[in-house]
C-alpha cells in the first residue's frame, strides 16, 4: 500500500470512528459509518469530439443508526466537526420517527481475508491529460477502421478509491481499489442506411492492460456495427436461439439471481420459494458469486456492512444452493450474513451479488455453438422487459444475426423474442466452453436455449 493510501485509510477510519461516537452521544443505540474517498477522472467523446475532461476528489460518510430498533440515516461530504455533529443529530432524529423493526441490528465483527493487491500505483498516478490522449487515440483508431463508422459516445474513466467501515458492534475494516473503465457506442452509416446501435465496454485494475482492452473494444465494436448495416429479415419460429453472454445474463441470469434474495423469499415474493436444494436448471449450468476474482469489478474483502465476502456457489450443476443474505435477512433466520450487503455511502445497505461468474460449459467455442444451432437466431443484446416474479420476458433482439448451416448468413432487423425464463432454464441445450467479460463485472458463456418464441418483424 502506498504512503498516500495509508494516509487515506487512517484518515477515513479516524473520521468514521469519530462519527460513530458522535452518534452514540446523540442517542443512538447502535451506529455504523461507511466512508468512501475517491479520486475519479472522466473523459467523454461525443460524435468523435471531446466533450468532457473532468477530475473529482472527495469523501462521503454514510451514517446508519438504530434507536430502539428504529432506523435513521444521514450522509455528509464535509469533514469538519460541526458537519459530523449535524449528521449524527440528523440520523438520530430521523430514527425516532421511523417504525420499529426487531431485525434492525448491526452485525458483529468477523475475520476478514484481505485481497491483495487490488490497487495499481500506475492508475493512481495517471493524469487527466494522459487519459484524454488515450481516449483520443482510441476514438481516432476506431474511426480510421472504416469511414462508415460513427461513434455516438466513447468514455474512459479512472478511479482510485478507499472505503472504510466502523461500527459500534466492533466492525472496523478498510480497503483501497483502483479501476480503469472504457466504453464505446455507435453505429455504421452508409448513404441513407443506418445500422443498429451497438455498445462495448470493459474495465481493469491493471494499467498495463489498458491498450489491449481498448484494442479489443475497438475491434468488437467496429465488426458488429458494420455487420448491423443493411439487415435482412429473420424468420418466425419456436425453437433454439443462441444468446451471447450479455443477452444470456440479462434475460435469464440477472432475474434468477435477484429471486435468490433472502428478503424476497422471507416476504413471499420470490418464485424460488421451496426450491432450495432442488434442480432449477440444466445440469450444465453452475453460477458462482466470486468476489475473490480480482479481474472482476466487484472483487473485494468485505461487503457494505463489513462482513467477509467469499466465493459462493449459487447454482451448482443446476441445483439451487443458497439464498443471498445481508445482516437484516440473516437476523430474521438467526444466522450469519452471507456477505451480500451492497451499496455506497449515500444510502443504507441493499442486497445482491458482487461478481457473477458462470462456469464454462461443454459446448466448445462460439463457432462450435453456431454449428450446433445450425439454423436460427443469434441474439447479441436484448432490449425489453423481464418480470423476475413471473419469469415472463419479451423484447427485441439487438445486433441479431440469422444463422444458416452453422454460419452467419446475414444481420437481421429487430426481432421479438419471448418466453418464461424459469421454464426455459431447463431448456438450455448447451453452454460454450469459452466465456466473455461483461463490462468487467461478470463472466459468462454463450448459451443455446430451446423453446424460444421468435417473431420476425
Amino acid at each position: 500500500m502506498s504512503v498516500v493510501q495509508t494516509s487515506l485509510c487512517g484518515d477515513l477510519l479516524q473520521r468514521a470512528e469519530q462519527l460513530v461516537e458522535l452518534a452514540r452521544s446523540a442517542g443512538a443505540d447502535e451506529a455504523e459509518v461507511f466512508a468512501v474517498h475517491a479520486r475519479s477522472q472522466a473523459v467523454r467523446f461525443e460524435k468523435g469530439d471531446l466533450k468532457l475532461a473532468q477530475s473529482d476528489e472527495g469523501s462521503t460518510l454514510g451514517l446508519r443508526v438504530f434507536v430502539n430498533r428504529r432506523l435513521g440515516f444521514a450522509a455528509t461530504n464535509q469533514a469538519d466537526a460541526g458537519a459530523l455533529r449535524h449528521a449524527a443529530a440528523s440520523a438520530v432524529a430521523l430514527a425516532r420517527f421511523a417504525p420499529a423493526d426487531e431485525h434492525n441490528v448491526l452485525p458483529g465483527s468477523r475475520p476478514l481475508a484481505l485481497l491483495e493487491p487490488l490497487c495499481d500505483p500506475a492508475i493512481e498516478t495517471i493524469g487527466i491529460a494522459e487519459l484524454v490522449e488515450h481516449a483520443r487515440d482510441f476514438v481516432v483508431g476506431v474511426l480510421a477502421r472504416d469511414p462508415r463508422l460513427s461513434i455516438d459516445g466513447a468514455s474512459l474513466d479512472s478511479i482510485a478509491s478507499t472505503h472504510a467501515i466502523v461500527s459500534s458492534a466492533g466492525v472496523r475494516a478498510v480497503e483501497s481499489d483502483t479501476h480503469l473503465s472504457a466504453s464505446i457506442g455507435g453505429m455504421a452509416i452508409e448513404g441513407e442506411a443506418v445500422g443498429g446501435i451497438h455498445y462495448e465496454g470493459d474495465s481493469t485494475r491493471r494499467r498495463a492492460e489498458l491498450p489491449a482492452i481498448l484494442a479489443r473494444l475497438g475491434r468488437a465494436f467496429s465488426q458488429v456495427a458494420l455487420e448491423n448495416l443493411n439487415p435482412g429479415r429473420a424468420e418466425s419460429y419456436n425453437g433454439a436461439v443462441l444468446f451471447s453472454p450479455d443477452a444470456f445474463v440479462d434475460v435469464f441470469l440477472a432475474p434468477l439471481i435477484s429471486s435468490m434474495s433472502a428478503i424476497a423469499v422471507q416476504r413471499g415474493r420470490s418464485p424460488l420459494i421451496g426450491k432450495l436444494g432442488t434442480r432449477v436448471a440444466v445440469e450444465e449450468l453452475s453460477i458462482d458469486d466470486d468476489p475473490t476474482d480480482r479481474t472482476l469489478a466487484g472483487a473485494g474483502s468485505f461487503d457494505r456492512e463489513g462482513q467477509p465476502m467469499t466465493r459462493l456457489a449459487l447454482i451448482e450443476q443446476g441445483t439451487l444452493r443458497t439464498w443471498l443474505y445481508n445482516s437484516y435477512a440473516a437476523h430474521v433466520e438467526s444466522r450469519l450474513s452471507s456477505g451480500h450487503a451492497r451499496g455506497g455511502a449515500r444510502s443504507v445497505p441493499g442486497l445482491g451479488p458482487h461478481a457473477l461468474s458462470v462456469r464454462a460449459g461443454r459446448g466448445g467455442s462460439r463457432a462450435e455453438l453456431l454449428r450446433t444451432l445450425g439454423r436460427g437466431l443469434w441474439v447479441q443484446r436484448f432490449s425489453g422487459t423481464v418480470d423476475a416474479a413471473s419469469g415472463d420476458f419479451s423484447g427485441v433482439a439487438k445486433s441479431a444475426r440469422w444463422i444458416e448451416e452453422g454460419v452467419v448468413a446475414r444481420s437481421v432487423g429487430e426481432v421479438l423474442i419471448s418466453g418464461n425464463l424459469y421454464r426455459l432454464l431447463g431448456a438450455i441445450r448447451t453452454l460454450s466452453s469459452e466465456r466473455e467479460r461483461l463490462s468487467g463485472s461478470a463472466l459468462a458463456p454463450y448459451a443455446i436455449v430451446e423453446q424460444i418464441s421468435v417473431t420476425a418483424g
